[in-house]
């Protein structure tokens, strides 16, 4: 599949989530043609929903037991994790690895790239019984559709982009807790080509397959091994899998005071995540919002403390400068009156300072090293999805770039409606140009752009959530 038709099945991807995540009743006046498609997706809500739960029951069932591609106490887990969250294969150097299904293992470490071009090796600290967990669902990874998974309950095989998804986005969260990552039966980017073209689209089958892991490891796994009690735990999406994890916490988690109190924050990036202008929450009478219940994190300065139980959300672009976002963008807009997508700057929040004001960037970017990549194919098992991208040939698994760019949270209102991004500054020559840009920003490294602020981030709200929930 060429890059610019992956770009294009992003995009349907996200109108697709948006109407499935978007709730029953929601309105939005039309707009002009170069919205078009996330005004379709506002307005047809219900009967896009219906379309896929028809597409998703009637030939599809339930998984009969969750397929873990991560799971610690898992036999042989690709993270790493025995039950308690330390390391299951402690290295005999004490270096932290993952492995692939293919028998390939990959460091966490990482290579910091210094203002004069020098590289310094980082060595990852693996885990040491993390009080928390972390709930995962990855994005579109699956190139072509399998049949089979569409009849009957036939569980999906853990699968290698999968896993180098997880290690790209969310590897460096094992430092800080437990990784539960379920796989499920997601739409594929061919299919997501073919229903942004008018062609119905199950995007049900893939949701409900969360839904029941979320439900599995709330009943089976969140309880401490040693404590008994019940756990902290971090919900973190991206694209697909931020939809489909929107509906969990629709479902099972907002407005619910006895889970959503164990909801240590959820990152939920690259998605349709809606807020009343001003606001931070629906307060339970805007059917717009995503959540009614659960905020948008915001801190009032840096003597405030980290708010927990909250949401990070973003859609990241690099745009050339002076320019809002473009019409035609596939995520960060909204027609929906009152209305605006989240953006949650997630290094100003740790420094408690304005979201709006650009705020240094701590960037780790995946290595060859990290994606199982060789000469011949150095991105490895993300190939398709990262095939803008140049990774470094450094041995460890990411290579890290602080400071080298900045961003802030940037907002515009035109006749198309609001926009709201998580605007990229710097870096000269390391996203994608314009061209590519437009359409979905720097969509597929999201996660990286910031990903030391987050890292950081959730472990300070770790702490803060544990010394309000002692043992």
């Amino acid at each position: 599949m060429s890059r610019s038709r992956i770009l294009l099945a992003l995009g349907a991807l996200s109108l697709t989530l948006a109407a499935a995540v978007i709730p029953t009743g929601t309105s939005a006046a039309p707009n002009s043609a170069s919205n078009s498609g996330t005004t379709i997706a506002a307005n047809s809500a219900t009967n896009t929903a219906s379309a896929a739960d028809a597409a998703g029951k009637g030939l599809t069932s339930p998984l009969k037991e969750t397929v873990w591609l991560c799971r610690p106490g898992l036999a042989t887990n690709p993270c790493n994790q025995d039950l308690a969250g330390n390391p299951q294969r402690p290295g005999p150097d004490g270096a932290f690895s993952a492995r692939y299904l293919n028998g390939a293992t990959t460091t966490l470490d990482a290579t910091s790239v210094r203002a004069d071009g020098s590289r310094v090796p980082e060595p990852f600290a693996g885990p040491a019984n993390p009080q928390i967990d972390c709930f995962y669902a990855y994005p579109t990874v699956d190139l072509l559709p399998n049949p089979l998974l569409r009849i009957g309950s036939l569980p999906p095989s853990p699968s290698n982009s999968a896993l180098a998804a997880a290690l790209d986005q969310i590897g460096r969260f094992a430092g800080t807790c437990r990784v539960f990552a379920p796989m499920y039966r997601q739409a594929s980017f061919s299919e997501l080509l073919v229903g942004g073209l008018g062609v119905p689209l199950d995007a049900e089958t893939g949701s409900r397959d969360v839904l029941d892991a979320w439900r599995d490891y709330w009943a089976n796994h969140n309880t401490d091994p040693v404590t008994h009690q019940r756990r902290g735990v971090v919900l973190l999406g991206h694209s697909q899998g931020t939809g489909v994890l929107s509906r969990v916490m629709q479902q099972e988690i907002d407005g619910n005071p006895a889970v959503q109190d164990r909801l240590v924050s959820a990152v939920l990036l690259g998605g349709y995540l809606q807020v009343p202008i001003g606001g931070t929450q629906g307060g339970g009478a805007d059917p717009a919002s995503t959540f009614q219940h659960i905020p948008t994190c915001v801190r009032s300065g840096p003597q405030a403390p980290i708010p927990t139980g909250c949401v990070v959300a973003y859609n990241s672009y690099a745009l050339p400068p002076g320019g809002g976002l473009p019409a035609g963008s596939a995520f960060g807009r909204t027609p929906i009156p009152g209305h605006r997508m989240m953006c949650v700057n997630p290094a100003a929040l740790l420094r408690g300072t304005p979201g709006d004001a650009a705020t240094p960037l701590d960037m780790y970017m995946p290595t060859r090293r990290l994606m199982d990549g060789n000469w011949l194919n150095p991105r490895g098992h993300l190939a398709h999805v990262l095939s803008a991208y140049e990774l470094a040939d450094d041995p460890s698994g990411y290579t890290r770039y602080r400071d080298r760019i900045s961003g802030k949270c940037a907002f515009t209102q035109d006749a198309n409606g609001t926009a709201t991004w998580f605007d990229i500054t710097g870096g000269a020559g390391m996203f994608p140009d314009s061209g590519l840009s437009v359409p979905l920003g720097t969509h597929t490294v999201d996660y990286n752009v910031a990903m030391g602020d987050l890292t950081a981030l959730i472990a300070a709200q770790a702490n803060t959530w544990r010394a309000a929930h002692p043992a």
